[in-house]
């Protein structure tokens, strides 16, 4: 059974499964060309892809390991149903499963013959976990020896107005779906993964996915856009909307530099850990 907080994210994401994919995330399609590079999957390998979402990720690395088993795990039953209906359109054989990716035990994920999954990949959403290192332990113990895991936290700088909204949910009452509290750098993700007994390989600020300006005025705009999402819309709420749409506005008029503009640059800290045999 699945907490509030749990059932919240399940709702907001079955509610955005069917646009996901279009060019208002587009960052997420881009960042899941990164995963794939960074992969460097093989023939026959075992990949485990969890908050698959709409298999961004699922497909792509189900056409690279051809015969090995790929395995996408989801809290939404609704961006599930995009994914299943992308993988049947093209004729590939992934197992999909409805489940909080924070514990996976008692899902058969795997013939008992087979060690662990030679990859496991998470996209954008680490800072959805209550208990990130507790989740990442997890997975290790998912992982075949020598098994490598790929997961990112956006750069604290990026997601100007998600991030404005976490600065003054405090003040009236609200907050947001996350706790990205703990990222401050790269270091933050590379601590996470060696505190999880894993091996760190990789931890690096990836390229600029989106670059957007936000003029100092905007902020009204830009608030009315945010909360008409369902991750956001709880800021939105008819008894505290007017305060909070104001104390967006100061906020942004804050951040912005002598031209007048907020410059925004949608990156993530990606790293790549892998698990030693002896772990």
């Amino acid at each position: 059974m699945h907490d509030n907080a749990t059932n919240l994210i399940k709702a907001i994401y079955d509610e955005r499964s069917e646009g996901y994919d279009d060019s208002n995330n587009s960052h997420h399609v881009r960042q899941a060309h990164e995963y794939i590079e960074c992969a460097q999957l093989k023939e026959g390998e075992t990949v485990l892809d969890l908050a698959c979402g709409t298999g961004l990720v699922t497909l792509v690395a189900k056409k690279q390991v051809g015969r090995g088993r790929v395995v996408g795990v989801d809290i939404s039953d609704g961006m599930l149903e995009v994914a299943r209906r992308k993988t049947r359109e093209q004729g590939l054989d992934i197992t999909y499963l409805e489940h909080d990716i924070a514990d996976l035990s008692g899902l058969d994920l795997l013939p008992e013959t087979t060690q662990g999954f030679d990859v496991i990949t998470c996209a954008s959403a680490l800072v959805l976990l209550k208990e990130p290192l507790r989740a990442v332990k997890h997975w290790t113990s998912l992982l075949a020896p020598n098994g490598r895991l790929l997961t990112d936290v956006a750069v604290e700088r990026s997601m100007t107005a998600a991030r404005i909204l976490a600065q003054i949910g405090a003040e009236i009452g609200q907050s947001v779906r996350w706790d990205a509290s703990w990222v401050e750098s790269e270091d933050s993700l590379r601590k996470l993964l060696s505190d999880a007994g894993l091996t760190v390989e990789q931890v690096y600020t990836s390229k600029a996915y989106e670059t957007l300006e936000h003029k100092a005025g905007d902020g009204p705009e830009m608030f009315e856009k945010a909360v008409a999402s369902p991750m956001f819309r709880n800021f939105g709420e008819p008894a505290t909307k007017d305060k909070a749409k104001a104390l967006f506005s100061r906020k942004l008029e804050e951040m912005a530099s002598e031209d007048g503009l907020v410059h925004e640059e949608v990156r993530f800290y990606m790293g790549i850990a892998r698990k030693q045999t002896n772990i």
